[in-house]
């Protein structure tokens, strides 16, 4: 990050910034702690600008004139990419995303820190609010207070690891030269911290791993460098083989519909209610479950052009489900996934909630409905949507 940051002109620093300031203690402007057994003596303290380090990264990032913003809400991403065109660089600022009652900002924090960050934050934020008291429900155009979602400590091979502390856990770089982006982050969201303490166990930091052990960081990365790679692959390489290149356009099946229905609600409800764990389980098994049908379909199909058709329009809005749901866990991948379909124009709105009922209707033309199929761009031989990192093949 310090890498890209300075490459990119920005000032940044990563040393030793504002000292904490303390909320309570001996001080006279100190507010009285909670008058709860043994907490006479405490002080609540915090680093300033970890509060508004966020703020600063969204203002950065806009300037830059938002690199990757394509991933956000669609109607503002064109607006801003219309803005920047004609030279307005301020199409979207931070107060769109930090001052907004629209919009939303979620926080992911450690348990502990929650009675320090927790406590001083809202009481910032609601101290910049100008022309009334403060209230917890801040007007357009003032900070809006976020979400906080507490998190249990992530240990390293089963011990509490900090900076501070004589376990030290491994750095960003470090975890990089053996791992992939994806398959951190993906491991990571499925570790279900928001429910218990979880040991981190990369096994080539672990002096005591048995080497013919599977690498239990690759368990969840596994599903996208193995089983979504192959039902990708399969329903594109199917395309160009039988189907002229061509997304094929015709009926699915009731029940994938119904499954899909099924799958994308529980999804909702999970994210809803921040069980990252449980929202990995759901896409993992519905992965597994389209791939399982398209090597069992297919190979019953056998050579009736007809029936293989079939199992490839189905195959196809599996794939198209398990691409939205996989992408906020994994958008690299995914994306390119959105590249070889070639939505052009619409390739932005395929992610968006509010299509992921309708399949591909709402992204090809009405000439290309008439035809049965939308040209794909065509996918190379042993081609992966996921790669795995270089060291994993040795």
């Amino acid at each position: 990050a310090r890498a890209l940051l300075t490459a990119a002109g920005m000032r940044l620093r990563t040393g030793k910034a504002l000292v904490p300031f303390r909320i309570t203690g001996n001080i006279d402007w100190g507010v009285p702690a909670p008058p709860l057994e043994d907490t006479s003596d405490l002080t609540v303290w915090c680093w300033p600008e970890s509060l508004w380090a966020p703020i600063s990264f969204s203002r950065a990032y806009l300037e830059h004139k938002g690199q990757g913003i394509e991933t956000l809400n669609p109607t503002r991403a064109a607006a801003f990419a219309a803005a920047c065109a004609n030279g307005d660089e301020a199409a979207l600022t931070w107060q769109d995303f930090w001052c907004s009652p629209d919009a939303a900002v979620f926080q992911f924090i450690g348990q502990d820190n929650i009675y320090f960050y927790g406590d001083a934050q809202p009481a910032l934020w609601a101290a910049q609010q100008t022309g009334h008291a403060p209230t917890a429900q801040a007007a357009p155009g003032e900070l809006q207070q976020t979400t906080l979602i507490a998190n249990y400590h992530l240990l390293f091979l089963d011990k509490k690891a900090s900076s501070s502390g004589s376990i030290k856990p491994p750095m960003a770089d470090e975890l990089l030269d053996h791992y992939t982006p994806e398959q951190l982050r993906a491991h990571f969201i499925a570790l279900g911290l928001g429910l218990k303490p979880v040991s981190f166990q990369p096994k080539p930091f672990d002096p005591n791993a048995n080497p013919k052990a599977a690498d239990p960081a690759l368990k969840e990365g596994s599903l996208l460098t193995n089983v979504f790679n192959r039902l990708a692959r399969s329903c594109f390489y199917e395309a160009q083989r039988s189907n002229g290149g061509c997304l094929p356009l015709g009926a699915i099946e009731p029940r994938f519909i119904e499954e899909a229905r099924k799958t994308i609600l529980a999804y909702e409800r999970c994210m809803h209610r921040f069980e990252l764990h449980a929202v990995s389980q759901l896409v993992d098994e519905y992965v597994r479950t389209a791939n399982k049908y398209w090597a069992d379909a297919i190979k019953s199909a056998g050579d009736d052009a007809d029936a293989r058709k079939t199992v490839l329009c189905c195959a196809f809005y599996q794939l198209r489900v398990a691409t939205v749901l996989l992408h906020p866990i994994a958008p690299l991948g995914t994306q390119k996934v959105v590249e070889y379909l070639a939505l052009g124009a619409f390739e932005q709105e395929f992610f968006s909630w509010e299509h992921i009922f309708e399949g591909y209707e709402p992204f090809v033309t009405d000439a290309e409905k008439s035809r049965g199929g939308h040209p794909l761009k065509e996918l190379p031989p042993r081609s992966d949507f996921f790669a795995k990192h270089p060291s994993q093949f040795e």
